[in-house]
């Protein structure tokens, strides 16, 4: 039986995951076939090895093509935040006389400014709603069958650097994959992390990879504000490496040691197997390091708050994913007492993959089949 699901492609920070998959029974989902591939990553915008890109993607893509057992046609792409650059504008259009909204005047409505914000080195990979406005300036969520004389809202559009647009689709047109959609993660995670009831709130998710973090900024359907830090998981790592003379292994496992709600007497260690035999180090020692990092980070965090969140501080949810620190222990109690409000940390909605570092492959997968059924 031919495959009838969706195929996605999410390009973290430290590894390429492709996953085919399609709708399952209650609305989940039934994975057909996954394949993940560590690489060398990026930050500042930048691939650090491009051809060591293409064959994690290629093996990826491959392995899941072989699974199924046929030519992938159609791939949904996940675009990391580091090359998207948000456009929130308001826009509305007049239906004449007062008359029940359609879908097709919404598409028009996000239509409408699609070539206004669409630059020299950026296309438009897509846009989301923050709300709509009816003629009698009432805001709603959904306007279809409400009756108004014209339609309004607030539209964030997502623009991609071309540079990584077409750097993605030369790789898979060589995989004779013709038909490469581009979704922005952030605006993936938005839609299958949060509720409806927590998209009428301000929500701020912080996910946090290996070697970069995304913060955005939620409201309705759309994104209010997105930026992105060299900062993620692999940062805890190196500076376990650097300051014990680990190596990269031993580091790793010194790092997921690490409980910030430990008691930090002189006496207290951590304790890792290593292939030297069991190895201890200083509680206090450690967590100093975490702290001193993760403080950073929160420091940034704070300041996109208060550039970006300011006027609705009080009513402001935030949010933890990712594989980076979410699986620290007593993160949340930290991030929440050094941020100012409670923390709560999100996962995909998926029996045996509940996890934060998954959160990212799980959204674009919801994401593309949403898509597909729309179309």
């Amino acid at each position: 039986m031919a495959f009838k699901g969706v195929t996605i492609l999410d390009i973290g920070s430290f590894a390429i995951t492709a996953l085919a998959g399609e709708r399952g029974v209650n609305n989940t989902f039934a994975v057909k076939g996954q394949a993940v591939r560590q690489y060398e990553g990026f930050a500042e915008g930048k691939f650090f090895d491009e051809q060591d890109l293409e064959q994690a993607i290629t093996e990826a893509v491959s392995d899941v093509s072989g699974v199924l057992g046929e030519q992938i046609g159609e791939i949904y792409v996940s675009v990391p935040g580091v090359f998207i650059n948000l456009e929130n504008k308001r826009y509305k259009i007049s239906l004449g006389k007062p008359r029940r909204i359609k879908q097709k005047d919404v598409d028009s409505l996000l239509s409408e400014g699609k070539a206004k914000v669409e630059g020299d080195g950026y296309e438009v990979i897509g846009c989301s709603e923050i709300y709509f406005a009816l003629d009698d300036n009432r805001r709603v969520v959904s306007p279809v069958g409400v009756v108004s004389s014209l339609l309004g809202g607030a539209i964030t559009y997502y623009l991609c650097e071309r540079e990584f647009t077409d750097k993605i689709r030369r790789i898979l047109h060589r995989l004779k994959i013709k038909d490469v959609k581009f979704v922005f993660v952030g605006q993936a995670e938005g839609e299958y992390l949060l509720s409806r009831e927590d998209r009428e709130f301000p929500s701020l998710i912080i996910d946090v990879g290996y070697i970069t973090s995304e913060i955005t900024l939620h409201l309705g359907n759309g994104i209010l504000a997105e930026c992105c830090d060299d900062f993620g998981g692999g940062y805890l790592t190196y500076y376990m490496l650097r300051d014990f003379g680990l190596t990269v292994k031993d580091a790793e496992l010194l790092k997921r040691e690490i409980n910030f709600a430990h008691s930090l007497s002189n006496r207290a260690v951590y304790s890792i197997n290593s292939d030297e035999g069991e190895l201890q180090f200083p509680c206090d020692k450690v967590n100093e390091i975490a702290l001193d990092a993760v403080d950073g980070f929160a420091g940034f965090v704070t300041e996109f708050i208060e550039e970006n969140a300011s006027s609705f501080a009080e009513n402001l949810r935030i949010y933890l994913t990712g594989g980076g620190l979410s699986y620290l222990r007593g993160i949340k109690s930290h991030l929440s007492a050094r941020l100012g409000s409670q923390v709560e940390i999100l996962t995909p909605k998926v029996p045996m993959h509940s996890r934060p570092d998954e959160s990212s492959v799980f959204a674009m997968l919801s994401y593309a089949l949403k898509d597909r059924e729309r179309r």
